[in-house]
């Protein structure tokens, strides 16, 4: 049998993990403005975190192609294989992400102009926030550094943001509606819950993936919750 054909396929695989990584910075850049806009929302950062989108769709399309003419030019070996997969799905998770972060600053914005809104659920929605990006950051790791899944840790973030997304989508319900802008105000405020939760979702199922690439064995993270 005539042996896979690996040449230069690290140095290219180095450079992808590059590119990944600055995809993931410019992600989590956005993601970032998108739950500080929670609490105060400016103009800037909406037109920042469009211009990040576009940005976004771009550097999806240039990855995808690369992470394919890799296939092209090399016959990768098996886990070679399972670790390019990875990096496509990656790839259109990140992407998703940054439409997430851009629905989430629209929901905002639309937010931000009904009068007369006062509730606590906004401090809750920063903090569903802020454990989407510690998950994003917690990915970006594995998949560049090529390291192991660490399981409990993503268990206990994927159970804590759980916990919050139901906990804000039952009181989104409960509370009076004229606090949060009546129906309008409830359903921005579900957009943006949701938005990060499906955000964690997806990253969850990402790690499954990523075990799968270095390890041969498939796990279902995102079942613990």
């Amino acid at each position: 049998m005539v042996p896979p054909i690996r040449t230069n396929l690290d140095s290219r695989m180095n450079t992808l993990r590059s590119a990944i990584s600055e995809f993931f910075v410019s992600i989590i850049s956005s993601y970032n403005l998108a739950v500080n806009g929670i609490k105060s929302f400016n103009e800037e950062s909406l037109k920042e975190i469009y211009k990040l989108r576009k940005s976004a769709q771009k550097q999806a399309e240039h990855l995808s192609q690369d992470l394919l003419l890799v296939l092209t030019l090399n016959q990768p070996l098996l886990q070679d294989l399972r670790i390019i997969a990875s990096y496509l799905r990656g790839v259109d998770v990140i992407e998703r992400l940054a439409r997430h972060a851009r629905d989430i600053a629209d929901a905002q914005a639309l937010w931000h102009d009904i009068e007369d809104t006062d509730t606590p659920l906004l401090s809750e929605l920063t903090s569903l926030g802020h454990e989407t990006v510690a998950l994003i950051e917690i990915m970006c790791d594995c998949l560049v550094e090529q390291k192991r899944v660490p399981e409990e840790l993503l268990k206990e973030k994927w159970t804590s943001i759980s916990e919050l997304f139901t906990n804000i989508s039952t009181e989104i319900l409960e509370v009076q509606g004229q606090s949060i802008g009546g129906r309008e105000g409830r359903i921005l405020l579900n957009t943006m819950a949701k938005r990060f939760e499906r955000s964690s979702y997806n990253l969850m199922r990402l790690a499954d993936l990523w075990h799968y690439a270095l390890e041969n064995e498939w796990i279902h993270l995102e079942s613990v919750a």
